[in-house]
């Protein structure tokens, strides 16, 4: 399914509408982008589920002299980061009609996913991933994922879902509402943030806690120089 057809809009509506659906969603970009922290002159960022390209474009901000692969197996969506990568006529950008969940990634500085992650649905394939980027990454690489982590306690968890609601119904009714993330939970896996922390560092990533809020968070994950 494509990510318009997943969130029930065109193609063309999504950079407007995303922030209705996702709270904070700015704010977790700029954070993102700012967490990249380049040392080198050129570093290549390979962008997971690159979408419309609105994280990439900011990641090209932040690293001024950074090249870019972005990886997305949704055409339509493709062709709006195309034109908007386009725009900022910046060499060096390339962007591919490729899954991320199954074969080798591109070699890398940085790893970068923003509400991507979520469709991989077991602990197995997500430990795998976080395998094949660890294995990716130069040393002193980094992973910087953004995405839906709620708390595991149930009742912490509970109640950061209803905050989600609640901004949801801050732009449609709440029986929409309730329907959107009904929807969206028949594909999406919202791993806890204890558990990413724990499969990220079971593959060797030092983990940091960039930002968090409610059910969202922002992780970068480092590979160490020396294992």
């Amino acid at each position: 399914m494509s990510v318009a057809s997943h969130l029930r809009i065109r193609v063309t509506e999504y950079d407007r509408k995303i922030h209705t659906f996702i709270p904070y969603y700015r704010e977790m970009l700029s954070v993102a982008a700012g967490a990249l922290q380049p040392r080198l002159t050129s570093p290549l960022i390979v962008d997971l589920g690159t979408g419309t390209g609105a994280l990439a474009k900011l990641y090209l901000e932040a690293v001024p002299a950074g090249r870019l692969i972005g990886l997305d197996t949704d055409s339509e969506m493709l062709a709006v980061a195309a034109q908007r990568l386009r725009a900022t006529q910046r060499p060096g950008v390339e962007l591919k009609k490729k899954s991320f969940t199954r074969g080798a990634l591109p070699r890398a500085n940085y790893i970068t996913a923003a509400f991507s992650l979520h469709h991989i649905k077991t602990r197995g394939l997500k430990v795998r991933l976080y395998q094949r980027c660890m294995e990716a990454l130069h040393a002193d690489g980094a992973m910087v994922s953004v995405d839906c982590m709620p708390p595991s306690h149930p009742d912490l968890h509970a109640s950061t879902m209803q905050a989600w609601i609640r901004h949801l119904e801050g732009h449609y009714s709440s029986r929409d509402a309730n329907d959107h993330l009904s929807a969206w939970a028949k594909e999406d896996r919202y791993f806890p943030l204890d558990q990413e922390v724990e499969m990220l560092r079971s593959v060797g990533f030092k983990v940091e806690i960039v930002w968090r809020r409610e059910s969202f968070a922002v992780l970068r994950a480092t590979k160490p120089r020396h294992p």
